[in-house]
């Protein structure tokens, strides 16, 4: 088995590079082990093993000698080191280096890797894995490849073809890092697995959460994301997903990705990669997936509240932060603020229904989610009621936001407060001035926004009717997060959002730190 050519080479025209030990095929099946003989492990009963978390920076690895890891990714060996030296992990933190680990020597915000090879080494790195073209000596044997973060990518496809888990990708344009932590949640309650650290979703975070990845692994829920052409299809190479979960096509990284069309030929490389026995779940609801089940090879198990879907939800409740959806005469809760969050509850129990888990060890699972920062988590902040929801911003996710907020229950007023939605390209006027038109459409009671597409929003609220009254503009943070502070009353529920770079998490912590002071005003 090949895996595509890496993110830096032209992944639309140039062919697969091969490894020199192929993938066993009887690994990729959903329904088989090994031997072909029986059900795959993940369809059994788990046994309730747990593991221990991911660190982020380094990974234990399986056991390849230094001699093997040269004939894997066609690497030269620049200064002396022992050939036969197991090679015991990896790391892209020359801070976090274990004795007997490799150091991936990789391109950082403000430096390259290469600058701390030898303080690596003198962590016991066994040597550090570096780009032909960097050419910069060091104390540390050096594997010299094309590509460094190729060849990351090769170890792990290389240990993931030594491994029975049962590897479940997911992807979308909104809602795949809440599904990924359902899915995981769902499946932890009967045994044991692993799930993408945080956003470890591109080139460089699927291979590092494979190499999590232990024989002791049940599942592993593997977050892919893309941002142009190829991505998706490449990690999915890499990967060997046996199912795969599409949640919804919505417009993001426009900047790469020109249209919805695009998009939506991107995200479906996902389930196109499965192999003809694995197992595809589709958002039924979306009117751009209804026609994919008739593109793949694969079976498809479709989700949704539509009549058709396989996995139906006949009811749903939302009540501030809790959901509750009902499938096939049973009525499932988790605590998520939200309506817009059923396709992600849907889509992990329709994964828990398929791997044989019974109702209630589904049920176990969801109750052991937890929201996390940033992804719409519900929490108290002194008197007011928050919801954290800035990591990321899209259009869709915006409205539906904006939608769950004035179905809220609150003893005062409804806030928003947004920054900018980035990565759509030369559509980022238009849209931010269609998402004014949507909320001044929604029951919010006030609207506090900030960055350069500010203005096309408010403009676009103002043009479908929205009073001015419910909207201000801001040039920067530190004069909203003022301004917030003043007109922020007891009991009043306040949202905020933004894309990642906008860095709207600083309106929370001004929150936060607002309301811990606020004791100590009252005493002055």
């Amino acid at each position: 088995m090949t895996i595509m050519t890496p993110r830096k080479a032209v992944v639309s025209t140039i062919g697969p590079v091969g490894f020199n030990e192929p993938f066993d095929e009887r690994r990729s099946s959903v329904w088989n082990d090994r031997d072909g003989s029986r059900p795959h492990p993940a369809l059994l009963s788990f046994p309730l093993r747990r593991q221990p978390a991911i660190d982020e920076n380094r990974t234990p690895m399986p056991s390849v000698t230094l001699s093997q890891f040269l004939a894997l990714t066609n690497g030269q060996l620049l200064g002396d080191a022992d050939l036969s030296a197991t090679i015991a992990g990896c790391s892209i933190d020359s801070r976090t280096v274990q004795p007997g680990e490799a150091f991936f020597a990789l391109p950082g915000s403000s430096d390259h890797g290469i600058h701390f090879a030898d303080d690596a080494a003198k962590n016991g790195a066994v040597c550090a894995v570096v780009d032909r073209s960097v050419g910069v000596a060091t104390e540390c044997p050096q594997v010299i490849v094309d590509d460094a973060e190729y060849a990351l990518a090769q170890l792990a496809h290389h240990h993931r073809s030594q491994l029975d888990t049962l590897v479940i990708g997911i992807t979308g344009s909104v809602g795949k890092t809440t599904t990924r932590r359902l899915i995981h949640a769902v499946l932890s309650a009967a045994g044991s697995g692993q799930q993408s650290p945080r956003n470890y979703n591109n080139t460089l975070g699927v291979p590092l959460s494979l190499l999590q990845l232990t024989q002791d692994d049940e599942f592993a829920a593997i977050e892919v994301a893309t941002s142009q052409p190829g991505e998706i299809a490449y990690l999915a190479s890499v990967a060997r997903p046996e199912m795969g979960v599409l949640t919804r096509i919505a417009p993001a990284h426009l900047d790469g990705l020109a249209s919805l069309e695009d998009i939506r030929q991107e995200k479906t490389e996902l389930l196109r990669a499965l192999p003809a026995d694995g197992v595809g779940f589709v958002n039924i609801d979306d009117p751009l997936l209804r026609s994919v089940a008739s593109e793949l090879s694969c079976r498809v198990v479709t989700f949704g509240e539509d009549p058709l879907a396989d996995v139906r939800a006949s009811e749903v409740a939302c009540e501030n932060d809790r959901l509750s959806v009902a499938v096939n005469g049973v009525t499932y809760d988790v605590s998520v603020f939200g309506r817009h969050h059923v396709t992600n509850v849907l889509a992990a129990i329709a994964v828990g229904l398929e791997v044989g888990l019974s109702p209630e060890a589904i049920q176990a699972g969801l109750a052991q989610f937890q929201s996390q920062a940033g992804r719409c988590n519900w929490e108290t902040v002194g008197p007011w009621t928050v919801i954290d929801d800035a990591y990321n911003a899209s259009p869709v996710s915006v409205t539906a936001l904006a939608q769950s907020l004035q179905g809220a229950r609150s003893n005062g007023r409804r806030i928003m407060v947004l920054g900018d939605m980035l990565g759509l390209g030369d559509q980022s006027l238009d849209l931010h001035y269609a998402v004014g038109g949507a909320l001044a459409a929604c029951s919010v009671d006030h609207i506090l926004t900030c960055g350069q597409f500010s203005d096309s929003l408010v403009e676009g609220f103002r043009s479908a009717g929205g009073h001015i009254s419910r909207i201000s503009r801001f040039n920067d943070l530190d004069t909203l997060n003022s301004l917030l502070s003043i007109m922020a009353a007891p009991g009043d529920l306040i949202a905020v959002k933004g894309s990642r770079s906008t860095r709207m998490e600083r309106v929370v912590q001004y929150l936060r730190q607002s309301a811990a002071d606020a004791p100590l005003r009252r005493a002055a």
